[in-house]
């Protein structure tokens, strides 16, 4: 899988807490547990190590025949020392560390640098909000969503002298830059900020290259443009007012690393000003390269290849509280069904749902169509082998009768059952579930009825026997027949421009080609014994000739939807479905920029902290994103870093399932 090491991530992330940690937020543990390995020390090993391990040895060697408790009594002989190992980290890093923060004064709550005073500190509210009572005043909350720059507020976390910043080791943060894309996007003028696309760099700013830790033998390649983000929009408190607030960051990724980890995968860049939209590299790589996980490209036609940009999304940037909750024992940070609160009003998609795909719009995207037809009729088609048990048993006098009759009770039964289900629906009841019961109720009582039909028309088991042989070739012939007329069509649509609009009336003449084409044949399902049954069973085996649309529908109305020039094509009673299903967060999951992130394997740690997130880029199913499988894109930064505008230090990291 793509993010095959992700599963380690959320270690690493609680591993690099630990070492972050201040004994001054725990200054009994400091006391306690020193004197907890000194105790645990002694005591397994009885004051005497070598006895202890020669004990443990002995024991060790009795269990010979016990892999388990063999493998326990050998291990146990390096408790001591491990325990030891412990006291003596605590001793010289530990310690040393405590005894330096005492000194330098500071809080109980583990914030350093110079305390702050009560006229001077900035409220609890002011520092985080209950984001769970905001949410239940939907006035209050919308106000803090719109996408509006916000005044300066008070903090503690950063001075502002001269232009300089005098950066904390930790930063509380009170709030959270949600990246919104624009639904519907306003293309009516420059976007400030937008996801995908090209970038809008000045040409002096080379496009950032790295030669992959993961494919070192392909050389210097280039990154791909992820996004583009107005810094003049960003509130003021965000970072605890650290990071640059004039230009626009940039960001760029390799995404066809397994485990990106070093600074080859990615590149955070700031300009102080835009230049015209670049051109990407000649040598710019696909998006996806399939070797890992991730986003589907098998709709492509035969040749053509995967791009190597993504589509262009306008965003707003949109303040919220940066506040976490703890619910069955995770820390989580975006507040449930959290679209509803971006897009307040707006219909929203249940997740995972996606609207039916609509016809092609264009002769290019009913080229895609006929595609699809032509890829499902390269079945290969073996020859039918019949076993001689089948052949005997179908020979049995009066098999075939009793197979009819046997159809004909389950027809009866099906009869009464849809009776009953009709009653149903008479009293009220109208749920999913009833109607596919009718559904599958009425294809029983087909089922029985052609059944009955095909074995009577059959006659006997040598005629049953013939048409089973024969009927590969039969379907073969439908199938090179049905081919043939679909590169016809494939050769006569080839000859429009393929953006020219594809009318209603186009389609319904290709779509009436392919109607009523149908292939039937029965099949033998199996043998097998049981009561009141006979032990053959036939299936009905069908294969549809309908042109449908392109599977790739869902992706082509999201370009066209991006695109000023190719939207008014999309008719206006298809937007509805669509727009809801863009709305949707995967898996309640946005792009963010600073505050809590919202993990997978690791989870948000309340309170101060000595990694600011600098942005998190989710799998997003509008913009044909998935990172590894279905996760997100982390990118870490310190606050010193972060006040001196130094970005050659960002970490990212990967976190999927």
């Amino acid at each position: 899988m793509r993010g095959g090491k992700s599963s380690f991530l959320g270690l690493g992330h609680f591993v690099r807490k630990i070492s972050d940690f201040k004994t001054t937020e725990y200054e009994p543990t400091a006391v306690v547990l020193p004197v907890l390995l000194l105790r645990l020390g002694p005591a397994c090993a009885g004051a005497n190590y070598p006895q202890f391990n020669l004990t443990c040895r002995m024991r060790f060697l009795n269990n010979r025949g016990r892999p388990l408790m063999n493998t326990f009594w050998g291990l146990m002989g390096y408790l001591p020392l491990l325990l030891y190992g412990l006291l003596l980290y605590w001793l010289l890093v530990i310690v040393p560390r405590w005894f330096k923060a005492k000194l330098k004064g500071s809080t109980a709550h583990g914030e350093q640098g110079k305390s702050v005073s009560p006229e001077s500190a900035p409220e609890p509210s002011q520092r985080r909000r209950n984001l769970s009572a905001i949410l239940a005043q939907e006035d209050g909350y919308s106000d803090l969503l719109s996408p509006i720059r916000t005044e300066p507020a008070r903090s503690g976390n950063g001075i502002h002298i001269g232009g300089s910043v005098s950066a904390p080791s930790a930063v509380s943060e009170n709030v959270s830059v949600i990246l919104r894309r624009q639904i519907p996007p306003n293309l009516d003028e420059p976007s400030r900020s937008w996801l995908g696309g090209l970038p809008c760099m000045p040409e002096e700013i080379e496009w950032p290259r790295s030669v992959s830790s993961e494919y070192p033998d392909k050389g210097e390649r280039p990154l791909h443009f992820l996004a583009q983000i107005c810094c003049a929009d960003l509130p003021k408190e965000l970072w605890g007012g650290l990071g640059p607030r004039e230009g626009w960051l940039l960001l760029f990724i390799d995404p066809n690393q397994g485990c990106p980890a070093g600074n080859d995968a990615f590149r955070v860049i700031h300009i102080p000003q835009v230049g015209l939209e670049r051109a990407p590299p000649f040598d710019l790589g696909p998006v996806h390269d399939g070797v890992y996980t991730g986003p589907d490209y098998r709709y492509l036609l035969p040749g053509e290849q995967v791009p190597n940009i993504w589509r262009r999304w306008p965003i707003d940037t949109v303040s919220v509280p940066n506040d976490a909750r703890h619910v069955e024992g995770r820390v989580l940070v975006a507040p449930d069904d959290f679209a509803s609160h971006l897009y307040p009003g707006q219909q929203i998609a249940p997740e995972r749902d996606r609207p039916s795909p609509i016809r092609p719009l264009t002769y290019g995207q009913a080229l895609y169509a006929l595609h699809n037809q032509r890829a499902g009729l390269e079945r290969s088609l073996p020859p039918i082998q019949l076993s001689p048990v089948f052949c005997s048993e179908l020979h049995k006098e009066g098999i075939i009768r009793e197979i009819c009759e046997h159809g004909e009770r389950q027809a009866q039964k099906a009869q009464e059952d849809r009776q009953a289900l009709l009653a149903r629906v008479q009293s009220g009841d109208e749920s999913d579930r009833l109607t596919e019961q009718l559904k599958w109720n009425s294809a029983r009582i087909d089922h029985a009825e052609r059944q009955t039909a095909w074995l009577q028309e059959m006659g006997d088991a040598d005629a049953i026997i013939r048409y089973l042989e024969e009927s590969p070739a039969l379907e073969a012939a439908w199938q090179d027949g049905l081919r043939t007329k679909v590169d016809a069509l494939i050769e006569a649509v080839r000859k429009h421009d393929p953006e020219a609009p594809l009318s209603q009336q186009d389609w319904d003449e290709l779509v009436a080609v392919f109607e009523n084409r149908d292939f039937v044949r029965w099949q033998n399902d199996r043998i097998r014994e049981a009561v009141d049954q006979p032990t053959i069973r036939f299936r009905e085996h069908r294969r549809g000739s309908r042109l449908n649309p392109p599977i790739a529908m869902r992706e082509f109305m999201a370009d066209m939807y991006v695109d000023p020039a190719r939207r008014t094509l999309i008719p206006d009673d298809a937007l509805p479905a669509y727009e809801a299903n863009w709305r949707q967060l995967y898996s309640n999951r946005p792009h963010r920029m600073g505050g809590y992130h919202d993990g997978l394997q690791s989870d948000a740690v309340p309170g101060p902290a000595k990694d600011l997130l600098l942005f998190q880029i989710a799998s997003d199913d509008a913009m044909h994103w998935c990172w590894g499988d279905a996760g997100a894109y982390y990118f870490w930064i310190k606050p010193k870093h972060l006040a001196a505008g130094d970005f050659s230090g960002v970490e990212m990291w990967l976190e999927c399932h």
